[in-house]
């Protein structure tokens, strides 16, 4: 049996076939409704955990300058293929440095929860605040430990999509709040598994952390409703709005 692959990898083949029903159009629609009501405008967008491009492309149809931002060189490369005129840089999230400013930071689609140490997301959300422009807006979503630890029906997602075959087992430890994903995927010509991992974080923690690092306005909200959101929600959306 083949080892496991590094995260982020070999998956980046297949990424989009199997991930071809997220809901990135809505959720970019969500995040600009959001911002706007807080009486935002601007027009440069960083993505952060971009991965192969999707979640760029509701700015990007909206006529917003973007720039792209992943740790996966793999993801990456098949996001320049699909989105050439848009800039894609590798980067770690706790250091990245652009030496630029954006109006709007976003993550999406729990990117941020493969941040497994509390410090690791706050240097995280250090880095978005210095890289936002007095009035910049950070909005990204994440899973709580109910989202984590209640991920799939019988701890499994199976099936087929586009020709490949998928089965993702997933487990969680209680007492370190972390989740694993076992994920195996094949098509015609490969076979793989890859062994992911998530930190839950919870709203009050998001919360405690965003104004650590020096946002003013903050919010944790649910999804689609953008009312606050309470304690035991499965997956929630942040903000924080720098002022000065």
């Amino acid at each position: 049996m083949k080892p496991p692959a590094r995260p982020f990898s070999l998956l980046a083949r297949v990424y989009d076939a199997i991930m071809d029903d997220v809901e990135y159009e809505d959720w970019g629609e969500f995040i600009l409704d959001v911002v706007r009501s807080m009486g935002w405008h601007g027009h440069r967008v960083l993505d952060l955990g971009c991965g192969t491009g999707n979640s760029c492309f509701p700015f990007v149809a909206r006529g917003f300058e973007v720039v792209g931002l992943d740790g996966s060189e793999e993801m990456l490369a098949v996001a320049r293929d699909k989105l050439p005129n848009v800039r894609f840089v590798r980067g770690e999230f706790t250091t990245f440095q652009l030496g630029e400013s954006f109006d709007l930071v976003i993550s999406m689609f729990d990117s941020l929860n493969n941040l497994l140490e509390p410090a690791d997301f706050l240097a995280t959300l250090e880095r978005i605040y210095d890289h936002l422009t007095p009035g910049g807006v950070v909005m990204f979503d994440v899973n709580t430990t109910v989202g984590l630890r209640d991920l799939w029906e019988e701890s499994r997602a199976e099936g087929w999509s586009q020709e490949v075959y998928y089965r993702w087992e997933h487990s969680f430890d209680d007492a370190t709040g972390l989740a694993q994903v076992v994920a195996y995927c094949a098509d015609d010509q490969h076979a793989f598994t890859e062994v992911h991992t998530e930190r839950a974080y919870d709203p009050s923690e998001i919360r405690d952390m965003l104004s650590e690092a020096g946002f003013a306005v903050v919010h944790v909200l649910s999804y689609p409703s953008g009312q606050d959101a309470d304690e035991d929600e499965a997956r929630v959306w942040a903000v924080g709005q720098k002022l000065f």
